[in-house]
């Protein structure tokens, strides 16, 4: 991916997404791309009183962080809207 960020999956990212089914796996990887290709300049949302962000991909939710220097897109977790945030 030309001019895209580096994507660095965490285990527990990984493990969750690769039990979805393939339509939402393509979708959320899709959305991740994007992102990835946009980073410096697209609209991050930080979860209220911790330093990750999220992005919305339907009913889930990615919890990710960033490196715009390092041009590093950091994946850390991903779940259904009720239970990623607990």
């Amino acid at each position: 991916m030309p001019g895209g960020a580096t994507q660095v999956f965490s285990r527990e990212f990984d493990a969750v997404l690769a039990r979805l089914p393939v339509a939402q796996r393509t979708l959320l990887l899709a959305r991740i791309t994007g992102l990835g290709q946009r980073l410096a300049s697209s609209p991050h949302y930080r979860m209220t009183g911790r330093g990750e962000y999220r992005l919305r991909v339907g009913d889930y939710r990615v919890i990710y962080d960033f490196e715009v220097a390092r041009n590093e897109l950091y994946l850390l977790t991903l779940g259904h809207r009720r239970e990623v945030y607990r």
